[in-house]
């Protein structure tokens, strides 16, 4: 039972880490979680991902650049991971049992879709592994906005998605764990069930007063304003997100994530 409870306690008390202490990590502790995350449950054993550990120096230096707002993190992390989806690997292997797989098609969205779902386990496993080892971590979605210009750092062959940068490294500050909606939203038993605006208005007014008491934004985005005009920023559809949008929908149409 002190096993399990320790394991729960470790999955409960994780939160992001944004600020980390310069340090460097011996190749067999990124093995090691990288291994962990290999570990992770997948839809097939064909395992639709690549790895990339950024360690060049002047590597690093172009990754921090494209993270804009984000450069330090990515410069004091101990390890930065590139995690693609590797549809490429993937059709490879299926070539060479000689048939007209799936992959040659079209539109495999099945494929897309679990994909991306055992790369989000492999990530996952990654970060829990790290936290066991005594690292923080977190994770920086600017692959994904930015897929042609990683591609091109990378030399990522076409079929090979960059999807997320997995930082990890050694805490330089304690979070409080942030809010998560109520058990009962997210948690339901036999059927769907529509939950109340009152609901959800309660949960964004609890997760505006807790991000304030932690000055979330002052710290992170380096503005002065409250946490739900954030957000609005953070998800606002404009001109310039419209752009994005279509670009990324365009590199991953071209890259065989085809939904």
């Amino acid at each position: 039972m002190r096993g399990r409870r320790s394991i729960l306690k470790l999955l409960m008390e994780r939160r992001s880490i944004r600020i980390f202490r310069p340090s460097t990590m011996r190749d067999e502790i990124a093995e090691m979680i990288v291994g962990a995350g290999v570990r992770a449950p997948t839809t097939t054993q064909l395992q639709p991902y690549t790895v990339i550990q950024v360690r060049d120096e002047g590597l690093r230096k172009a990754v921090a650049d494209l993270c804009e707002g984000f450069e330090e993190l990515v410069r004091d992390a101990a390890a930065v991971f590139l995690v693609c989806v590797d549809l490429y690997r993937v059709s490879r292997v299926l070539d060479l049992l000689g048939h007209n797989h799936v992959l040659k098609t079209d539109k495999h969205p099945v494929e897309s879709v679990l994909a991306i779902l055992d790369s989000a386990l492999l990530i996952e496993n990654m970060i829990i592994a790290a936290e066991a080892l005594g690292y923080g971590s977190t994770i920086l979605d600017y692959p994904l906005i930015s897929p042609k210009e990683f591609a091109e750092l990378f030399k990522l062959p076409r079929g090979v998605t960059p999807l997320i940068l997995l930082c990890v490294g050694e805490r330089g500050e304690s979070p409080p764990l942030r809010p998560r909606l109520p058990l009962d939203i997210v948690f339901q038993k036999d059927r769907y069930e529509d939950v109340p605006d009152e609901d959800l208005e309660d949960y964004l007014k609890f997760m505006e007063k807790a991000m304030e008491r932690e000055g979330y934004v002052r710290k992170y985005a380096k503005v002065n304003m409250k946490y739900l005009e954030y957000l609005r920023t953070k998800t606002i559809l404009d001109e310039h997100v419209k752009k994005v949008n279509e670009a990324v929908e365009k590199y991953l149409r071209e890259n065989l994530l085809k939904f």
